[in-house]
């Protein structure tokens, strides 16, 4: 199996279907088992550089739809509509910003991750604090049946989280789709808002 950083199956694969990163396929079999995206939706995507998440959503909701990813680095993409980027740190973003685009979206995805010093206990809290700061914004744009997939890497105070995530969604899942590496601590958290607010 490759080392991080290594050439793997998924790296040659996206580099010969024209994607930058790897990345695409995790979210790429959880949208193909799940559903997520459909022609003429409305997409934010929290840490969306280097952009292969933006490239795979773009396809999938068409010129209808609209497509806004934010992080504190460009994406390594020329951005056409439906593709729009905010420059900035989830932590500190006004949300305004990303209302100046839409006042909803149907999907928010995060695949944040912090800077990773190596000590597992700060990168697990480091990740959990983005994780509440996703889940934040979704709320804040999420219509009833909205969906929402978050990145975390695990943990022993993430059960706090997901009691959160549970109560509020229609229904919850714990995924580590194909793509993310075996010796990788990070997982997903997938969830439909209900359909009626309670």
């Amino acid at each position: 199996m490759a080392r991080p950083g290594e050439a793997d199956f998924y790296c040659e694969r996206a580099k010969a279907e024209g994607y930058v990163s790897r990345a695409v396929y995790k979210l790429k079999a959880i949208d193909e088992k799940y559903r997520l995206f459909r022609q003429g939706q409305r997409v934010l995507d929290l840490g969306c550089s280097p952009g292969s998440w933006l490239q795979y959503i773009a396809a999938r909701v068409g010129p209808r739809g609209l497509v806004v990813g934010v992080d504190r680095e460009p994406p390594r993409l020329n951005l056409r509509p439906p593709l729009y980027f905010v420059l900035g740190d989830l932590l500190s973003l006004d949300l305004e910003e990303l209302r100046a685009y839409s006042s909803y979206y149907d999907v928010v995805v995060s695949d944040l991750a912090p800077k990773t010093s190596g000590i597992r206990g700060v990168d697990q809290q480091r990740s959990l604090e983005l994780a509440w700061k996703a889940w934040e914004v979704a709320e804040a744009f999420l219509p009833p049946g909205g969906h929402f997939l978050v990145k975390i890497f695990e943990g022993p105070d993430t059960g706090p989280f997901f009691d959160c995530l549970k109560a509020a969604f229609r229904y919850g899942h714990r995924l580590k789709p194909a793509g993310s590496r075996a010796a990788s601590k990070e997982y997903y958290m997938l969830g439909r808002c209900r359909t009626v607010r309670s």
